[in-house]
């Protein structure tokens, strides 16, 4: 790994990471806000306002009986994994695929740094910067709740449901940073890196739509756990762990591609 590409690759990425950890800070203080101890059964009363199947696509479950599922059901049930994708995706690109395009890789290629090195230094500012991200927002998400429903949300839970959607959506970015190590052209990169995950959570969104469409949930990554099952205790450690050897897998075969391939420079 380099040091010194890494905290230029920082400094060139940094205003996308703030962009998207204020937009997804604004929605989490929303929906700290809208939530009212004394009135849950108002809350899942909205939910008899639309079409089961909507609600049940959208990730939004009548099963709340605290916070915790609450902010698990109404936030991390899509929110949490739609924006926090396109991140994964417009990144991954940016990493390698748009670099090599436009002809910039070429100057990385120039420093004694090796094309391994490289890659390896690019792949490690994605997971780290995803790292980053939902620190802080687990961080900001338990100061809200303290200050605004104090002795509400189940921090343990919480925490736990922060890890393993970072760890989900550390997998979509490898399979966006794998794409954009495959291919020079940063359309071809887009069109892979972007498909495959958005393919994921419309599988997962169409299974809550009828019984008969269920069985999707097994080909979507987004599909595999339940965010209000999480917070309600449930061990999914054997999932963190399937996630991270995906994602390590794609990272190890993003180098591989990418230390053979020929480059257009």
């Amino acid at each position: 790994m380099s040091f010194t590409l890494f905290i230029k690759t920082a400094k060139r990425n940094w205003v996308l990471l703030a962009i998207f950890f204020a937009v997804l800070t604004l929605y989490m203080s929303i929906m700290i806000f809208m939530y009212s101890p004394d009135d849950i059964e108002a809350i899942t009363s909205m939910l008899d306002l639309f079409p089961d199947d909507l609600m049940s696509a959208m990730g939004f479950s009548a099963m709340i009986t605290n916070m915790t599922s609450y902010l698990a059901s109404w936030l991390y049930g899509l929110l949490m994994f739609g924006f926090p994708m396109v991140y994964c995706i417009i990144l991954g690109n940016r990493l390698v695929a748009k670099m090599v395009d436009n002809g910039s890789f070429a100057c990385l290629l120039s420093t004694p740094n090796s094309r391994v090195k490289i890659i390896i230094t690019q792949g490690i500012y994605a997971l780290v910067s995803l790292l980053v991200l939902f620190i802080f927002l687990t961080g900001l998400g338990i100061l809200f709740s303290s200050a605004v429903h104090p002795g509400e949300l189940d921090t343990r839970a919480f925490l736990k449901l922060n890890a393993t959607t970072m760890i989900v959506n550390m997998t979509v970015i490898m399979i966006s940073f794998f794409f954009s190590c495959l291919f020079n052209d940063s359309r071809k990169a887009v069109g892979f890196g972007a498909g495959i995950p958005i393919a994921f959570l419309l599988m997962n969104m169409l299974s809550g739509v009828s019984q008969d469409a269920e069985i999707l949930k097994i080909f979507s990554i987004y599909g595999w756990y339940d965010p209000v099952d999480l917070v309600n205790n449930n061990s999914v450690w054997y999932l963190n762990a399937i996630y991270v050897a995906i994602a390590l897998m794609l990272f190890a075969s993003s180098v591989l591609v990418f230390r053979n391939k020929r480059l257009p420079l």
